[in-house]
């Protein structure tokens, strides 16, 4: 365009380019400014969004609790700050427009005022003049679309921004450029002098040096903050411990893939995770491919086809947001049917037998005995049944193993497996009730 109006007359074309020029790094400035505050704004969008999740998903405490008023204000102040940087964007927006209009305008009118006046001397005729006028509004229009598109364009950045920096966040386990596949059927471990810290942290586990033979049921109990999910972390790889090592049927999970791990290796957290969908789709998440009948199959394994078909709509029962429609307990039986699925040689169950009621819990503890024919499971154990139950009891205390054993060894030795023993059967219920004690 510019080509094409300076062939008509360079001298206009100068004229032009003198009031567009300066446009261009306060255009960049405004960019630098918009940049920033559809930042802010996606940051303020985002706190909106967590607050408003979290005062729906946790409606009953707030009623509970009278924390109403309470959660009222602080929505509320949420929404505000995020109006407020709305407010912000919206007025560099609004100066983006008119800027360029201006600009615009002020450029033709230039370009007719200096045809008028220099048109003769710089031999420009009426009708040069007029298809330059028409010319000058072709390139007017553009610039003056561009802050429109500047907006939509720093919107897009703010939002890509944030998808790099989940991107570049450094990944806490490196997959090896060379692998080692892990054998099949139950798995041996082996944790060699394993130190472990987090980021922002001290240490949590201290020298963890112990031997788990394959097939074997292995509980794992202790204080709060004790370092037992840490190690079932470990074990499971959601991280690599920051000396020592980790060997899973004698290999080294450094050198596994992360397809074979998951194949061989399944752990069922707590609170048994599950997706707004059918039964059947939840249990199917442990092997994508599987058939109808190997669901059914699956949870006739572990005794729960009766169980399953109480619910009404059987495998077709929907579960609801997180398994909301179902209790703690439920959910906990479907993740194990999910694990029974996957069909892995290392099963770490993490407080997998936690606050449930006790019919439940009768099903569950059914259901973890048949889902441990075979394999080797660790369980974190909050309820020393499970303890009793196990082949081997590894007792932590302040990130180190204090003790380990079998129950009968550690009840006689007298020492702190046995306090939190005496401690549990002084919390248990009368008869025909569960036996609810919690390692403190």
């Amino acid at each position: 365009m510019l080509v094409i109006m300076a062939v008509y007359s360079w001298q206009l074309t100068l004229v032009v380019l003198l009031f567009h020029l300066p446009l261009l790094p306060v255009l960049r400035w405004m960019q630098s400014r918009q940049l920033v505050a559809y930042d802010n704004l996606r940051t303020r969008v985002s706190d909106t969004l967590g607050v408003v999740s979290e005062s729906v998903h946790g409606v009953e405490v707030v009623r509970a609790y009278g924390y109403r008023e309470r959660m009222r204000r602080r929505v509320h102040g949420v929404v505000d700050a995020q109006y407020d940087q709305q407010m912000v964007a919206a007025r560099y927006f609004s100066l983006v427009l008119p800027l360029t209009d201006v600009f615009g305008v002020t450029a033709i009118a230039s370009v007719v005022g200096a045809g008028v006046w220099w048109g003769g001397a710089w031999g420009v005729t009426s009708g040069e003049l007029v298809a330059f006028v028409f010319l000058c509004n072709l390139l007017v229009v553009p610039i003056t679309e561009m802050g429109e598109v500047l907006d939509q364009t720093q919107t897009a950045l703010a939002g890509w921004w944030k998808i790099l920096d989940v991107l570049d966040t450094e990944v806490e386990v490196v997959e090896p450029s060379t692998t080692v596949p892990l054998p099949t059927g139950a798995l041996g471990v082996r944790v060699e002098a394993v130190d472990f810290a987090y980021r922002q942290g001290g240490r949590v586990l201290h020298g963890i040096d112990v031997s788990l033979p394959a097939g074997a049921s292995v509980a794992v109990v202790g204080e709060t903050g004790s370092g037992k999910t840490t190690l079932a972390k470990l074990m499971a790889r959601l991280a690599d411990p920051t000396s020592g090592r980790v060997l899973v049927g004698g290999v080294d999970l450094r050198d596994v893939s992360a397809e074979d791990r998951r194949r061989a290796i399944r752990m069922v957290p707590q609170d048994g995770f599950l997706f707004d969908t059918s039964i059947a789709e939840n249990v199917r998440f442990g092997r994508p491919d599987a058939t109808t009948g190997d669901v059914e199959a699956a949870l006739d394994a572990l005794d729960l086809t009766d169980w399953v078909n109480g619910l009404g709509a059987g495998l077709d029962t929907r579960v609801g947001e997180r398994g909301e429609s179902l209790s703690v307990g439920e959910r906990q039986l479907v993740a194990l049917a999910r694990a029974h699925l996957a069909d892995p040689g290392l099963l770490v169950l993490d407080e997998a037998t936690s606050a449930v009621d006790p019919e439940t819990e009768t099903t569950l503890e059914r259901a973890l005995e048949r889902l441990a024919a075979g394999r080797t499971t660790v369980s974190v154990a909050h309820r020393l049944s499970t303890a009793e139950r196990s082949d081997l009891v590894l007792v932590f205390d302040a990130g180190r193993i204090a003790e380990q054993g079998s129950h009968d060894e550690l009840v006689a030795r007298g020492e702190i497996y046995s306090g939190l023993y005496r401690s549990w059967l002084g919390g248990t219920r009368s008869p025909g009730t569960s036996r609810e004690g919690m390692t403190r």
